[in-house]
């Protein structure tokens, strides 16, 4: 193999890397672009992104309020918009772990939903 030869090679490899890596699919919908547009103008969201839901290191961590959520998606991998949007709209109505309070008055003050205290 001469230099050449390799070097197209090489090129076209690299080329074909940039390009399927280009075209990633998750495999679970965009939660945050969904939660973003049923919450319009939060600036939770903005500070804390994915920490809505996900307060620790991983996404496997969740929060109450995540919690809540999941119980109306259904299902763990749930991509229908609509069935998502009502699932934040009913989280909003479950009591949250302050008295008296929750979810939703915790989103419409733009504060970060709490969790129980691990025991």
């Amino acid at each position: 193999m001469n230099v050449k030869t390799a070097l197209m090679l090489g090129l076209a490899i690299a080329g074909f890397s940039l390009i399927s890596s280009a075209n990633k699919v998750e495999a679970r919908p965009n939660f945050k672009k969904i939660w973003a547009e049923t919450y319009p103008g939060s600036k939770m969201l903005v500070a804390k992104k994915c920490g809505v839901c996900h307060p620790g290191k991983t996404k496997k961590e969740k929060n109450d309020y995540a919690k809540a959520v999941g119980k109306g998606l259904g299902k763990r991998k749930q991509t229908d918009k609509e069935i998502i949007i009502k699932a934040l709209k009913n989280a909003e109505t479950m009591p949250s772990p302050v008295e008296g309070k929750t979810f939703g008055d915790f989103i419409k003050a733009d504060q970060q939903p709490p969790s129980k205290k691990a025991e």
